[in-house]
């Protein structure tokens, strides 16, 4: 890479960077490019030489951070013992960008189709893998047999509900930490053999 590459890089990587400040003070819909750019400590036109549009800022961050969890969660399906290890190792990624995760899920019905899309097809990869790991464990009888994808569909919902509300569920401090041990029991005693 040579020195111009190099310096176009770091230029859009602190544009990534400022875009996701901006993006979780504000959200997604009310932070404008300009906003973005001066964050950034950049000129408005520039921003626009490394991503054509707002749309496909969005989309690059999204596919970054998703991306990010959903390769961590292949290495803690390698490493978990079972569902509710592999839940609360997730629950402890989400934690770690929580606030990101929230304005997704508060925002997500006002997105173009096609960042919806985008979201919903690499939450359907994370869910394979607990799909996965839900088999594994109704196979050697420590759960019952169930619709696995509604069981998956209750909880990645019940997750989205408490992110898009945190406001209302906790005045500071992190939603999935109030809620994390509930979750865990919850939801492992729901398909617990018995």
């Amino acid at each position: 890479m040579n020195k111009r590459q190099m310096q176009k890089q770091k230029t859009r990587d602190v544009i990534l960077k400022a875009a996701k400040r901006c993006f979780i003070s504000r959200g997604f819909l009310d932070t404008t490019t300009s906003e973005i750019a001066g964050e950034a400590g950049i000129a408005h036109g520039t921003l626009f030489l490394h991503f054509p549009n707002k749309a496909q800022l969005i989309v690059t961050i999204f596919d970054m951070e998703l991306d990010l969890i959903t390769a961590q969660i292949v290495s803690l399906v390698e490493q978990s013992s079972g569902i509710q290890q592999l839940l609360a190792r997730y629950l402890l990624l989400l934690r770690e960008q929580e606030d990101l995760f929230a304005v997704i899920a508060r925002e997500l019905p006002f997105y173009p189709a096609e960042i919806r899309r985008r979201i919903l097809f690499k939450e359907s990869l994370l869910r394979q893998h607990f799909h996965r790991a839900i088999e594994q464990g109704t196979a050697s009888g420590k759960f019952i047999a169930l619709d696995v994808p509604m069981a998956l569909t209750c909880l990645f919902g019940t997750i989205n509900y408490l992110l898009s509300l945190k406001p209302i569920f906790v005045s500071e401090g992190s939603v999935i930490v109030k809620f994390q041990e509930r979750l865990l029991s919850t939801f492992t005693s729901l398909i617990k053999a018995r």
